[in-house]
């Protein structure tokens, strides 16, 4: 089968997947090629991308070698049996380019974007309707992102395509489980390396600077932390955000020390991840602490809550959130206690935040029982190879429908969070 997959400017979560599902793919006996936006290609160890995304159009020639790079971009899809979208960057670029074109491939999106209502726009809900007038399928992430589009969910709801695990949890859990003393150690090793003064047991924030992040929750959390501790955030992304935070970061000893290329050797080295994030379409970072073996603190927010809760429980939802069917509230008893491998909490709440940042600090007991239930979780989650073999079902699935009389045609399904 000819896959060909489309990717925007991509941040971890999104990236490593089409890295790995296009791996996994070529390993089957498929025939992959990428258009994916040049930096994240690069960034992600894409293989067999063509030279086909957009460049900024700076002097006048570029706008002919972007008109050159679209006639070659639409020759490539016209040819594919099937077209796989990664995000709404992506999405816009295969649309312009098939919506008038002849039997075109089935297109197959999936979404990753921020849950973020300011970003709710009128030119956002017509691509939407657009996304939904052309696509076989769509895979979100966002309830807000998925509920636009006016069409129930099915039966695939629940399926690896819906649920998606970090490709490197497979090797992540392949290694050994540190204890805290030999994470105590590689963290006195790492700052030493890094020319950071060691305060105490590294807590470290991992993720793009961008304000849906909120790492200005880590700050004022690691501000009220009352056990020796470092707080350490890896990431890179607006520059002006990130000297904001950098000045901010200063009073409660926070370094923001941009991307860093070995993230194991950070979560190998930390005693507990912190995420503040307003919303985590995928929570591959999460997925790989888990896999280590670390202890997180973070919201249960969108797939987080499928990560870090016991199925069928859930916690007060965020503002456009509903329950899943099945699930319940869980009342008024300590919310923290119920996460697998972390301890869940309103990160808005500064002062709850480091209430549970200093409990995984001061009690090993507790500690070592989520590192546990941590790991046991990740084991139970789909395989790249399961993954991979979903995704096929369903490039088979349209691409036979697609020649089908159109009386005869299968339903569009739609995954994701949409009972939330």
């Amino acid at each position: 089968m000819k896959i060909t997959m489309v990717m925007g400017e991509a941040a971890h979560s999104m990236g490593t997947f089409v890295a790995s599902l296009s791996s996994a793919l070529v390993a089957k006996g498929h025939d992959v090629q990428i258009i994916a936006e040049p930096t994240s290609a690069k960034r992600y160890r894409l293989k067999n991308v063509l030279p086909l995304w957009l460049v900024t159009p700076r002097r006048l020639f570029l706008i002919g070698t972007n008109l050159r790079r679209l006639r070659r971009a639409q020759d490539v899809l016209k040819n594919s049996d099937v077209i796989h979208v990664h995000g709404l960057k992506a999405a816009l670029y295969a649309l312009v380019l098939t919506t008038f074109m002849p039997n075109a491939p089935p297109l197959l999106v999936s979404l990753y974007e921020l849950n973020d209502e300011r970003r709710d726009t009128v030119w956002r809900r017509l691509l939407f309707r657009w996304m939904d007038s052309r696509a076989s399928l769509i895979s979100g992430s966002s309830l807000r992102l998925t509920a636009k589009i006016d069409r129930k969910s099915s039966a695939d709801t629940d399926s690896a395509v819906s649920f998606l695990v970090s490709p490197r949890v497979e090797k992540l859990l392949q290694t050994g489980m540190l204890n805290r003393k030999e994470r105590v150690s590689n963290w006195t090793k790492l700052a030493a390396a890094e020319r950071l003064r060691n305060r105490g047991q590294l807590v470290l924030g991992i993720g793009p600077i961008e304000q849906g992040k909120r790492f200005d929750r880590f700050v004022r959390a690691m501000q009220r932390v009352t056990y020796p501790a470092t707080g350490v955030v890896i990431g890179d992304g607006d520059p002006q955000l990130l000297a904001g935070l950098r000045s901010y970061g200063t009073d409660a000893q926070v370094s923001f020390l941009g991307w860093r290329k070995s993230l194991d050797t950070w979560l190998q080295a930390a005693s507990v991840l912190v995420i503040t994030s307003e919303w985590e379409s995928r929570g591959f970072i999460a997925q790989e602490a888990m896999s280590l073996g670390l202890p997180i603190v973070a919201a249960p927010v969108g797939k987080l809550r499928d990560i870090l809760l016991p199925a069928g429980v859930a916690v007060e939802s965020p503002p456009g959130e509903s329950l899943a069917r099945g699930e319940h509230l869980a009342g008024t008893s300590p919310e923290a206690e119920l996460g697998i491998g972390s301890l869940v909490v309103d990160t808005d709440d500064a002062d709850a935040t480091a209430q549970a940042i200093t409990k995984l600090l001061a009690n090993p007991s507790i500690w070592y029982e989520k590192q546990e239930s941590a790991r046991h979780r990740a084991a139970t989650w789909p395989t790249t190879d399961q993954v991979a073999s979903e995704w096929l079902g369903f490039y088979r699935r349209f691409q036979s429908a697609q020649s089908q009389p159109e009386n005869q045609s299968t339903p569009k399904p739609q995954t994701g969070d949409h009972n939330d």
